[in-house]
This record gives C-alpha cells, sequence and structure tokens, in this order.
C-alpha cells in the first residue's frame, strides 16, 4: 500500500508532460515573474542552508576571491555568487565575473537532480562555461561531490519530481 503513492506521484509528472500543448503553456511565467530581490533572496537562502556543511568545512573557499555568474537564460535569471564572510552571497550578474554557467531550466534541474552528468551536459553545450575554466573545473567537481541524500526529503522530493516532468516534456 505504501508504494501507490509513490507510484502515482511518479505517473503525475509524466502524464502533465504528455498532455498536448503542454510545451506551448507559459508554465515557466510565474518564475519569470519573480523580482530580482525575491530571486536573489531565495537563492542566497537556500544555497546557504543547502551547502552549510560545506561552508563549514571549508570546500567553498575557492569563491573567496572571485565572482561566479549563473544565468537561466529561459527565465530570464542573471545571479552572480561569491563567498563573503563565510556565506554565499547572491547579486545581480554583472560583466565582472570571473566565471559564467548558463543553460536553460531544464538543464539546471537535470543537473541538480543527478539525472545528467555535468560533463554530459557541458560537453553537448547544453551548458556552457566561460571565463576561468579552473574556477568553473573547481565549481563543477563540488556539484559532483554534493550527496543529495543529505539533503532534506521533502525537496529531494520535489526535485525529482520536476526532473521527471521536465525529461517528460516533448522536445
Amino acid at each position: 500500500m505504501a508504494s501507490t503513492p509513490h507510484k502515482l506521484a511518479l505517473l503525475i509528472p509524466k502524464k502533465l508532460a504528455s498532455l498536448p500543448g503542454i510545451r506551448y503553456l507559459p508554465w515557466k511565467t510565474p518564475f519569470r515573474l519573480l523580482p530580482k530581490l525575491v530571486q536573489l533572496t531565495v537563492a542566497d537562502r537556500i544555497s546557504n542552508y543547502l551547502f552549510k556543511q560545506q561552508l563549514i568545512d571549508g570546500d567553498l573557499y575557492f569563491l573567496e576571491d572571485a565572482v561566479l555568474r549563473i544565468q537561466i537564460n529561459d527565465l530570464a535569471y542573471d545571479w552572480q555568487v561569491s563567498l563573503q564572510q563565510n556565506r554565499l552571497s547572491f547579486s545581480q550578474g554583472t560583466d565582472i565575473a570571473d566565471t559564467t554557467f548558463s543553460g536553460n531550466s531544464k538543464e539546471f534541474v537535470l543537473l541538480a537532480s543527478r539525472r545528467e552528468d555535468p560533463d554530459t551536459l557541458f560537453f553537448q553545450r547544453r551548458l556552457s562555461i566561460e571565463g576561468n575554466t579552473e574556477l568553473g573545473l573547481q565549481v563543477k567537481n563540488l556539484i559532483d561531490s554534493v550527496d543529495l541524500d543529505e539533503f532534506p526529503t521533502s525537496l529531494n522530493h520535489v526535485l525529482y519530481l520536476t526532473a521527471d516532468f521536465v525529461e517528460a516534456l516533448p522536445h
């Protein structure tokens, strides 16, 4: 009986994605309309919460004197991340970044959920890294080293459902 809700949860994203015309619906619009301050605040709080142990362990030291830019093109998100006083600090993206990661939301979801290997996404040019390649490699290695099992179950559940949905969407 316990597996029934789980099976149902797996079917919902696939059923939604298979609806005629779903790719034409403006489902990304609410995310595009989030004010910059809300985007930055949410990204800041979630990142500092999720990477709390890495911050304590000093695993993000390489961001101390660096600026990482993240561009999620289809949502028009453009952020900068740096390490300030042992916290990840988010601000509006600018051209002064040392390294820029860019791509569409689908690729970032697949990366975060581990549905796609980072190297595959970069080699297929579905995600791109520009600028300081050493910093980009350090960020990629950090992403590879994160253990999703350490994150809250509810977050993983939402992440996996979202990945199911974007994977099932017609191209």
